[in-house]
């Protein structure tokens, strides 16, 4: 069976390997040629079939709540309901986990901090500035190694160790070897939840195309906080 997200967003891409971790190896993934570089997102999942968006075939979603669940009921009917709907994510390369390691060497205590998301929806899901100086402050009480990751295309000068368009693969065994993420709710958190780290997400009250139901993880890795 083959199936993708017509989709380019981290997040969208992700969330099919809550499907895939349930059938390892038994789909393949379509994706387009923006989301190429998203296919070691998939490695020991699933084959990945590299095509054109318009012969994408995209998983019907099923009832609401998360967009994970929906797909699941695809084959687990009610009772994908009761499963775990976090993706995840298998890979690594020797090289990446290298650099992760040379680089964390002088970073006592580090956390990855994302303040930002994709341009696209940055007014409603970029942290407030008046929360991310409140955060920067309290990490350097703490002695925290603040690295922020962030896209050039939304970028925010906050001060902290910065990343900028990290290579998917670098930021994969950095997230793994880290451990904690806190940020705002976006690709960025599903990939560090994918990878098992504590993610402590900061994100707006429902509304304005945003829901929390749809997006949010019931596990106690997953800790949300929702500003005004």
């Amino acid at each position: 069976m083959k199936f993708g997200t017509k989709s380019t967003g981290l997040g969208d891409t992700l969330l099919l390997t809550s499907v895939c971790k349930y059938f390892p190896n038994k789909f393949v993934i379509q994706l387009d040629e923006k989301q190429a570089r998203f296919k070691s997102l998939f490695f020991g999942l699933a084959n990945v079939e590299i095509c054109k968006k318009e012969d994408i075939f995209e998983l019907k979603e099923i009832g609401d709540d998360h967009y994970a669940t929906r797909k699941l009921r695809n084959f687990f009917g009610e009772m994908a309901d009761g499963l775990d709907n976090r993706p995840l994510v298998l890979y690594a390369d020797m090289d990446s986990e290298k650099w992760a390691f040379e680089f964390l060497k002088d970073k006592p205590n580090p956390l990855i901090f994302v303040p930002t998301c994709s341009k696209q929806w940055s007014k409603i899901r970029d942290i407030p500035d008046d929360i991310v100086n409140e955060l920067i402050d309290a990490f350097k009480k703490t002695n925290r190694s603040i690295i922020v990751c962030q896209s050039s295309s939304n970028y925010k000068n906050i001060g902290g160790i910065d990343l900028i368009d990290l290579d998917l693969k670098k930021y994969i065994s950095l997230l793994r070897r880290v451990g904690f993420y806190i940020g705002a709710n976006t690709g960025d958190e599903h990939l560090a939840t994918a990878l098992g780290c504590k993610t402590v997400v900061y994100q707006p009250k429902d509304g304005n195309g945003f829901f929390s139901r749809e997006w949010n993880y019931k596990h106690l890795n997953s800790e949300y906080f929702i500003w005004e």
